[in-house]
């Protein structure tokens, strides 16, 4: 019996459209939505600001000078948008209501950035129910780096089997196996996560 119920936040808790930011600044940039969409993810770019390298003022100067964005395109309008990349997902969210109701202690444990970690506590369901949020850009860590699953061990007291883990990306839940966790890798076009806790938590 699992102690504790780990949840990703993009693709889990939330959904996720990567190329909405980029379809609605491109007309404000230099920069074709794809090459902009593509300059954002994979790099250095992404890793400094969900690390925290950065915050959300430096974040949008530096793609404001790598995207070529009209001086009238503001820090506001950029935030309002780039929010555009997380989605409602009911079932990740019905899954953390299971999981509380079920007597598991629940945590959210996610790669993000401020701008989209907002996003979270804007959410009642999402901001109240987890004891703890690790979160990269506040951790300074990011999956895979065993480092941030430690992190949250150390701060709960729990050992790493007592957890189950939910992410939708394979090569973090082989991350946090190697530690001992217990493992569901979530496809939300396919699974009922819900349902899976309650056949999991019994």
């Amino acid at each position: 019996m699992y102690k504790a119920v780990v949840f990703d936040f993009g693709n889990v808790l939330c959904g996720l459209d990567r190329m909405a930011f980029a379809r609605a600044a491109a007309p404000r940039s230099k920069l074709s939505a794809r090459d902009l969409d593509a300059a954002l993810w994979g790099g250095s770019l992404e890793r400094e600001h969900e690390t925290g390298r950065f915050d959300s003022r430096g974040f949008y100067r530096r793609v404001a000078a790598l995207a070529g964005f009209e001086p009238s395109y503001s820090y506001e309008e950029f935030a309002g948008d780039y929010r555009r990349i997380i989605l409602p997902n009911p079932d990740g969210e019905a899954g953390l209501i299971t999981a509380r109701d079920r007597g598991a202690r629940c945590f959210v444990l996610s790669n993000t950035s401020f701008l989209h970690a907002r996003m979270i506590f804007e959410n009642e369901v999402l901001a109240s129910i987890p004891e703890l949020h690790i979160l990269s850009y506040k951790v300074g860590l990011m999956k895979p780096d065993p480092r941030i699953w430690l992190k949250l061990l150390e701060y709960t007291g729990l050992d790493a089997g007592d957890c189950l883990y939910i992410d939708d990306v394979e090569a973090y839940c082989d991350a946090a196996r190697g530690l001992g966790f217990g493992v569901f890798c979530y496809d939300r076009n396919t699974h009922f996560l819900s349902q899976i806790l309650q056949d999991v938590l019994k």
